[in-house]
Parts: structure tokens; sequence; C-alpha cells
């Protein structure tokens, strides 16, 4: 039975991971290049990138309802509830962005309260402004993959997600230098870039969607929904918590490396390429996550408590083993994997100093969001979220900023901090997932 699972898992777990690095990628070429333009660029990259990312994921987190709720419905055979939800997913995207856009049109008063620095502060808000023009399709982008995911269609995402890297590219080297009738924008350009690509990854979802054959009997276009004020409720109900817990654990990223932005611009870019590339590492737990929350949905839907443990046990196995693999090779390589992104000397040592210290934390950060996939499964997310807060808000920033600030250890007391969240959200989820386990029984 778990080699059986384990094959499962292996074929929507590899192409899941396989689209969150084709994700996480993106932000990797748009630091590289901005690093080529510039330390200040690649500064200005960091910053934004740290305004924009908690308001993004936290959408992803209340979008990653969808898998689940797909799942449930996928597996109980309730197929003509499933178009519903693709539908008001969609919907739910566009009323969601309105607030977004509007934040990101008005990010200045943050940085100055934040103390950016100010040569950098025109140059972040012109990233973010050209970033807002790409909001809607990329939640509804978000909105359509997450369905999907629910439906076990991993390979069409992964697809559509490795097409954007060379989209990426060519788009990034038009926008930052100019050609063909366009000024150089340099960094602001990487936000006209990712906007664009946001609304090809969205154009090639939505035809995957509308086309594809498997979808036929679900009547997603061909029969069309008002506003389903249940099937939001329910979204909202499940995804909100999620929301709010990936949330917190992004601001206090973001948190964390905005108040980084005050250092000096050699700190502020070896720590935006340290977490760049422990980022990327974070990609494969989370794509696994994906996979091991849409196999425990499936199971749960159908009321197979076995298999929803099996499922489970499985995956969080794996993202087990995959991190230490990760931990090895980011400790044996860091100072070779600085030097992709730039040449000055001083931001690689410091970068790979840190990425030290990452490599740390790559097995409670597998623990913690394997274990968050499994209880998203069941539709569990109210307990995680409050996990969430006080590992990240109550042990992680407050441990993170007195060594920082008050033990001078400056930026690396800061990942000394996000090691001692990461490993206090594991520990609660684990014991979290225990109790939930004990709780699930077998139908009557």
């Amino acid at each position: 039975m778990i080699k059986t699972e384990l094959n499962e898992l292996t074929k929507l777990g590899v192409p899941a991971i396989l689209a969150q690095l084709s994700h996480m990628s993106l932000a990797v070429i748009d630091t590289l290049m901005a690093g080529r333009v510039s330390p200040e660029a690649l500064a200005a990259i960091a910053v934004g990138t740290n305004i924009l990312n908690p308001i993004v994921v936290f959408i992803l987190g209340v979008f990653l309802a969808l898998n689940p709720i797909v799942a449930h419905l996928n597996g109980r055979g309730n197929f003509s509830q499933i178009g519903v939800v693709f539908q008001q997913s969609v919907l739910l995207s566009f009323i969601l962005a309105i607030p977004c856009i509007y934040l990101l049109f008005n990010s200045i008063p943050v940085m100055e309260l934040l103390d950016i620095q100010s040569e950098i502060v025109p140059t972040v808000d012109g990233y973010l402004k050209a970033c807002s023009w790409g909001i809607i399709p990329l939640f509804a982008f978000l909105a359509l993959r997450f369905c999907n995911e629910g439906l076990f269609s991993n390979r069409a995402i992964m697809l559509v997600s490795v097409l954007a890297i060379p989209f990426n590219i060519l788009f990034n080297l038009w926008f930052i230098w100019g050609g063909f009738g366009l000024e150089p924008m340099g960094a602001v350009g990487v936000g006209y870039a990712t906007s664009v690509v946001w609304l090809v990854m969205f154009i090639a979802m939505a035809g995957y969607t509308i086309f594809t054959r498997r979808y036929r009997h679900l009547e997603i276009i061909s029969k069309l929904h008002a506003f389903d004020f249940k099937q939001l409720k329910e979204i909202i109900t499940i995804g909100l918590p999620m929301g709010v817990g990936v949330g917190m654990e992004i601001a206090m990223f973001a948190i964390i490396g905005l108040l980084i932005g005050s250092y000096q611009v050699e700190v502020v870019a070896a720590h935006q390429i340290a977490i760049n590339i422990a980022s990327m590492a974070y990609m494969i737990p989370l794509g696994l996550s994906i996979a091991i929350s849409a196999r425990v949905g499936f199971f749960a839907g159908r009321q197979k408590v076995e298999s929803v443990k099996i499922a489970g046990k499985t995956g969080i196995s794996v993202a087990i083993a995959l991190a230490c693999l990760s931990s090895i090779t980011m400790y044996l390589f860091a100072s070779d994997f600085a030097q992709f992104y730039t040449d000055d000397r001083a931001v690689i040592v410091l970068a790979a100093e840190l990425l030290f210290l990452s490599a740390i934390f790559q097995l409670s950060d597998a623990i913690q969001v394997s274990i968050s996939g499994a209880l998203r499964g069941l539709k569990d997310t109210t307990v995680p979220m409050i996990i969430s807060g006080i590992s990240y808000w109550i042990v992680g920033f407050p441990v993170g900023y007195y060594f920082a600030e008050y033990s001078n250890l400056g930026v690396k007391g800061y990942w000394m901090g996000i090691i001692s969240g990461l490993s206090a959200a594991a520990l609660m989820l684990f014991l979290r997932y225990l109790s939930q386990l004990q709780r699930i029984k077998k139908p009557s």
C-alpha cells in the first residue's frame, strides 16, 4: 500500500515540485538580471519583493483551499459542483485583486515608516506599480491552478510554469535594457516583465481548463453560475485561515527583509541572494505539500481513513528525506551558489555565511510545510493559523530582532530568528497532526 501511494505521490509530486521551482526561478531570474544592472537595482528589487510577496502569498494561501475542496468533491464523485468552484474562484480572484492593487500604488508611506534608503524608494515604487498591472491575471491563474491541482492535473500546471521561464527572460531583457522602440527601464522594467508573464500564464492555464477533454463532464464553461454565496463562503472559511497563516510566515520574512533594507547595500544584496536560494530550496517541499494535500483530500472525500494516514505519512517522510539532501547541498556549495548572482566578493562571502544558516532550517521547514499540506487535505486550517502566529511572531521574529539589534549580530541574528520560528512551527504542527489522526473515524 505504501509503495502504491509512493508511486501516486511521485506522479503528482514531481510535476508540482517542478512547477514550484519554475515559479521561484522567475524570481531568481529577476534577481540575477537586476544584479547585473547595479547593487542599487538589486536592493530595490529586494525591498520591492518584500512588500509584494506578503500580499501575493496571502491570496495564494486563500486559494490553497481550492485544492482540498475540489479533491473532496472529486473523491465523492460530486462533479457538478466542481464546475461551480472553478467559476466562483475566478470571480473571487477579481474581487481580491482590487484592494491589492490599491496597496501597491500606495507603498511609499510603508517604505518611509521602515526607513528604507531614500535613493532606492522611487525605483521600488515604480517596480510595484509596474507589477500591479499583472495582479488580476496572477490571481486568476492561482485560482485556476489550485482547482486543477485538486483534479490531479499537475503536469499541465508544470508545463505552463516551465514555459513561463523563457518569456520571463525575454521580457526582462527588453524592459530592463530597452530596444525595439522601448527606452531602458532598469529595475522598474522587471515589474513590467513580471506583469506580462503573469498574463501569459493565466491565458495558458485558462486555455487548458476550457479545452481539455478531461473536464467536459464538469461543465466549467458550458453552464454559467451566478454568485454562489454558499460556495464562496466555504472557500473563504477554509482559505482565510490559510491565507492568514501563510501570510504571517511570509510577513516575518518580509519584515526582516525590510528592516535589513536600512543596512548597507552590500548586506541587503547578500540577504536577497541567500533568501532567493533558500526560497528555491523551499519550493521542493512546498510542491510536495500540494500533492500531499490533494492525495489526503481525495481519500478524505472517500472516507478512506487508512488511505488518508498512509498518504500523509508517505508524503511527510519523502519531504524529510529531500530536506536532508537539500541541507547537505546548500552547506557544501554555498559560495558557488552565491557567485551566480554577483561578482562582489564581500557580498559573496556574507551570502555564503547566511546560506550555512539556511542549511540548518531545511529540515524544520520541510516538516512544517508538508504537515501543513496534510492538514489542508483534512480541511484543518484554523489551528494551523494560530500555530503560525505563535511560531513566527511570538518566537521567530522577537528572537531574530533581539539577536540582530541587541546582540550586534546584524543580519545573521535575523536568520537565527528564522531558524527558531520554523523549528517551533514544525514541532507544534507535528503535534497537531498527531491529534487530528486520532480523531479520524471510519464511516459507520
